[in-house]
């Protein structure tokens, strides 16, 4: 029978080895396959443009997946397609918020 204490030691020192193991094989995965993943990160499929609050847990908002430009109904049991709208038909803010000259907006 082992001392406890060097039962303790080779515990530690497996699991010291496994969560190496691990973070080794996280930092290569990220190194070697992270340049691939990454390109979503910066532009992703999709993205909410704008949303309108109608009630508790229902609202309308308007997503562009890819190329396409849809207006969505969602509730809490379902999201609905309403509509498809056009380039054109999207307004695109700068993302300036223009300041108002009266002090008190």
């Amino acid at each position: 029978m082992d001392d406890p204490f060097v039962s303790l030691v080779k515990m530690i020192s497996a699991l010291l080895l496994v969560l190496g193991l691990i973070l080794g094989s996280a930092f290569l995965f990220k190194r070697y396959f992270g340049s691939r993943l990454g390109r979503w990160k910066n532009a992703p499929l999709i993205q909410v443009l704008s949303t309108t609050y109608l009630g508790p847990k229902r609202e309308v908002s308007i997503i562009e997946v890819g190329d396409q430009y849809l207006v969505v109904g969602v509730t809490p049991y379902q999201i609905s397609l309403l509509s498809q709208l056009d380039e054109s038909q999207v307004p695109r803010f700068s993302g300036e918020i223009e300041k108002s000259e009266d002090p008190h907006v």
